[in-house]
């Protein structure tokens, strides 16, 4: 194989020459291999010069093995990937970014062990990915520099309108009779995603992938592939506007396909990333599909995906019963040992498992309420009282849950990976609002639905996604009313400060010079145990249905609200009460009666749930079935991750419950953040007060039963999330 690129190299030594010398397995290793690989009748009409695999992809993280299954790593990973390559007359594996972080390695190193590994791979070339950028230009112009592989990327720019130091736009290899070109593409958020200079330029999906393939057919390439780092919905908009583009391989996304799909005569092949897959293609000379493969890297105790038993091109190997790579496991251990050493002890307990997961992106977690409490502490550094915390859930990289039992170090490095700082802005209570709003992801879209996106510590409020707009109300501040005009402090990480169009515009108070992962372990490892729970901080509304009737009865107060018009089915043990603190209480029991929907509660217990707290806002949450007719996305929902129903609200007020106008108490001020709308049926009776209804039980807060374990309306689904925004 040889290889050309435009880029100059100073010594006049091909940096890609040496990049598969180990590429030797036994014949024996070879043979099983082959056995392995699926034939098809279309393979026998192609000679095998005029056939290229391309072995893809890496997105590794900056890990050497995987975050919740230690055996599978980087040197069984890629003696799985010599496999693949091995059995193809005509190879080359490509990468797509993403390898050198974030990770409690990358942000040690930043990335410089990775590049020993990959060094000592068979690896061809390598896509640039967001994350290769979080430590700064400089130190990934150092690391692409460090590499015998070349780094591609076509629609990133300098200043200047050059390739960005350290990498090259596309590259051909010649691989049998075929010339391949390869080229490299990466969000055009990039600017938000990473440390990217704000200077340099990010080109088009279209237009900088129309501009490589045309340069490289120019060049003579006979199969062109694109090593990506975009979202799996853009991969669609390529293959219909790019023009010779054959093959896409990899992504942004963590995407798992069963099988390759072709669209328009591109192939898309994504087979998920770190170290649970290993995916190739066969292409002809035409550049279209003659053969591929996926093998499946399991951990021992792990069960195949269904598709396993599907298709026989997908190979199921156990980690356990694949024999690592010893140089690349040499390398792991050189690198990790020290480390390890330091981190691997015990730092705290926890009672609950906390779920430091990828539901962060749509749910209010525990793990979420208990880093967020910690970073409200940074005002200790500076003696500046924090009212609220933020932190988006992309900075939330482990993908895993941990306890019940011991938690490491290791393993909060691994859940704050990034070099960010936290600092503390001040903002006015527009400004948190307007923030909240700026957080959310829209519904509709097929990638996220509606999302929060964030989580928080001294805030709670509602959410809507719906609509092509979000929406934020009921926003509280320590349990009161957020204060439009009224100045509050935020302390969230510098790399989310920076690139909020609301938050960069707010001073900043303390920069504290602390980063998130040390500091928030540092403040648990204070603790010897905790046990957080989910506080009704983020509540999801699909539906608002007016105020609800109330009926007192002996021992129990009956909530009768109407079934929403977008509901198929109501889910009776979903039903609750929640108040502006964010303490809640289940029904008892939730009857449907024709179109209306009776929620019944023990008195003495709601009455105890407001004893405490003056003219609380006092709301009924239920969860329902979506019709999908009703919900007209052109798909089925809801698609957010974390959710398997929609949610409905009622609001509850005093007038209603003690039919004394004067029993409010309150000066009528609903917070529906910061603008005071009233809900959409019309209803003005203002935030409810709660302070009669006490009386009307005889002042008694017995049988008090209010919970903040995981509230039913929030509950997560088994769905998996494919959001790997960066830090995003």
């Amino acid at each position: 194989m040889t290889r050309t690129s435009g880029r100059d190299d100073s010594d006049g030594t091909d940096p890609g020459i040496d990049s598969r010398r180990r590429r030797v397995l036994g014949m024996a290793a070879g043979a099983s291999a082959a056995a392995v690989l699926p034939t098809t009748g279309s393979v026998g009409a192609n000679s095998d010069d005029e056939t290229v695999t391309i072995v893809h992809d890496t997105h590794f993280h900056g890990r050497f093995e995987d975050a919740e299954a230690a055996e599978l790593s980087l040197a069984r990973y890629h003696a799985v990937v010599e496999e693949h390559l091995e059995s193809a007359a005509n190879s080359l594996f490509v990468g797509n970014g993403d390898d050198l972080a974030p990770s409690m390695l990358g942000l040690e190193y930043e990335g410089e062990h990775v590049i020993e590994a990959l060094n000592e791979t068979a690896i061809d070339v390598d896509g640039v990915g967001n994350h290769e950028y979080d430590f700064g230009a400089d130190v990934a112009t150092e690391r692409f520099e460090e590499s015998e592989f070349p780094w591609v990327v076509a629609n990133l720019l300098d200043d200047a309108g050059d390739p960005v130091p350290g990498t090259e736009r596309w590259t051909t290899f010649e691989e049998g009779n075929l010339t391949v070109g390869v080229f490299g593409l990466v969000s055009t958020n990039f600017h938000s995603l990473t440390d990217y200079p704000a200077e340099w330029q990010v080109l088009d999906y279209v237009e900088g992938a129309q501009e490589a393939v045309d340069a490289l057919r120019a060049a003579g390439a006979d199969v062109v592939v694109c090593a990506s780092h975009v979202s799996t919905g853009v991969h669609y908009t390529l293959a219909e506007g790019v023009e010779g583009l054959d093959a896409i391989v990899g992504s942004h996304s963590n995407v798992v396909f069963d099988e390759p799909e072709v669209v328009d005569g591109t192939i898309i092949s994504e087979f998920g990333d770190e170290f649970d897959h290993v995916g190739s293609l066969t292409l002809d000379a035409d550049g279209s599909l003659v053969d591929w493969r996926r093998t499946d890297l399991l951990a021992p105790d792990a069960d195949p995906a269904p598709a396993a038993d599907e298709y026989e091109e997908i190979e199921v190997r156990y980690a356990d019963e694949i024999p690592e790579d010893e140089t690349l496991a040499a390398i792991a251990e050189e690198w990790t040992a020290e480390l390890e050493a330091e981190l691997e002890q015990t730092a705290f307990e926890t009672e609950v498992e906390l779920n430091a997961t990828f539901d962060n992106y749509a749910i209010e977690t525990n793990w979420g309420n208990l880093m967020t409490d910690a970073m409200r502490t940074v005002g200790e550094v500076g003696d500046i009282e924090v009212d609220i915390a933020a932190q988006n859930a992309g900075g939330i990289r482990s993908g895993s849950t941990y306890g019940p039992g011991p938690v490491t170090g290791a393993d909060v490095m691994n859940i704050l990976p990034f070099p960010n700082e936290i600092q503390v802005v001040e903002l006015t209570g527009e400004d948190v609002v307007a923030y909240l709003e700026e957080a959310i992801r829209p519904h509709p879209s097929e990638n996220y639905g509606a999302q929060p996106a964030i989580q928080v510590s001294g805030l709670s409020y509602e959410w809507w996604g719906h609509d092509g707009e979000s929406r934020v109300k009921n926003v509280f501040v320590g349990g009161e009313p957020v204060d439009p005009d009224e100045t509050y402090s935020l302390a969230h990480n510098d790399y989310s400060i920076e690139n909020s169009d609301v938050l960069s515009e707010a001073e900043v108070v303390l920069a504290s010079g602390q980063f998130q992962g040390p500091y928030v372990l540092e403040r648990l490892e204070e603790r010897d145990t905790v046990a957080p729970e989910r506080e009704n901080r983020l509540l999801r509304v699909d539906e608002t249905v007016g105020e609800a009737s109330v009926a007192v009865g002996d021992g129990e107060t009956t909530l009768t609200v109407d079934v929403p018009d977008g509901a198929a089915a109501i889910r009776p043990d979903t039903f609750r009460a929640v108040i502006r603190t964010g303490a809640d209480l289940e029904a008892t029991s939730a009857t449907v009666d024709g179109d209306s929907v009776g929620v019944t509660f023990a008195t003495d217990d709601l009455c105890g749930l407001v004893s405490d707290v003056d003219e609380p806002a006092l709301r009924l949450f239920g969860g329902y079935d979506p019709d999908q007719e009703y919900w007209d996305y052109g798909f089925d929902v809801p698609t957010s991750s974390g959710y398997e129903y929609f949610q409905l609200r009622a609001d509850v007020s005093a007038t209603a419950l003690t039919g004394d106008d004067s029993s409010n108490g309150s000066d009528g001020n609903e917070s529906d953040g910061g603008g005071n709308e009233s809900d959409d049926d019309g209803s003005d009776d203002g935030m409810p007060g709660f302070g009669p209804l006490g009386a009307l039980a005889g002042g008694s807060a017995g049988g008090y039963l209010y919970s903040r374990r995981r509230s039913a309306g929030d509950e997560p689904a088994e769905t998996s999330e494919s959001s790997t925004d960066g830090d995003d």
